[in-house]
């Protein structure tokens, strides 16, 4: 059963979040470009016998180096998952963490950038889904967060 949290949950793990989620975009772009570099090679030198070409080894070191980045990037998630959140973006840096509102389960959502958390969506995490959790219909009728109250 995955525990639910607060926006205080939340916001006391960000700043290990802020590390954690610096370290994925970084990464997933290095990785993009890396995907681009090896599939241009591959088809501009379709493969040899090994150690036949000079490209053949240079994408040979590429392929190694992609599956030991892609493990680092499964380490990252799994970082993410023992504090409660999951990784739902990697190119924005965006996480998401089980939350309630008025009683529904909820996903709360915080984007590299953010100095806090401040949205909330239903279930896919789409930057026109995110909905802030001070909104105006929410607020004035006196909704609850689970630990806030407002």
């Amino acid at each position: 059963m995955v525990a639910l949290l607060s926006v205080e949950d939340v916001n006391s793990r960000l700043p290990l979040v802020r590390c954690i989620m610096a370290d994925v975009v970084d990464l997933y772009r290095d990785l993009q470009l890396r995907r681009k570099r090896l599939q241009s090679l591959r088809e501009r030198y379709p493969s040899s016998p090994p150690g036949d070409s000079i490209y053949e080894q240079e994408v040979v070191q590429m392929e190694d180096e992609l599956a030991r980045d892609e493990i680092r990037m499964e380490g990252f998630e799994k970082e993410l998952q023992q504090i409660g959140g999951s990784l739902s973006d990697p190119e924005r840096g965006a996480v998401d963490f089980i939350g309630e509102i008025s009683g529904e389960r909820v996903k709360y959502c915080w984007c590299l950038g953010e100095s806090e958390l401040a949205y909330w969506h239903g279930s896919v995490c789409a930057e026109s889904e995110r909905r802030p959790l001070l909104h105006e219909a929410e607020f004035s009728s006196g909704a609850e967060f689970r630990g806030q109250s407002f």
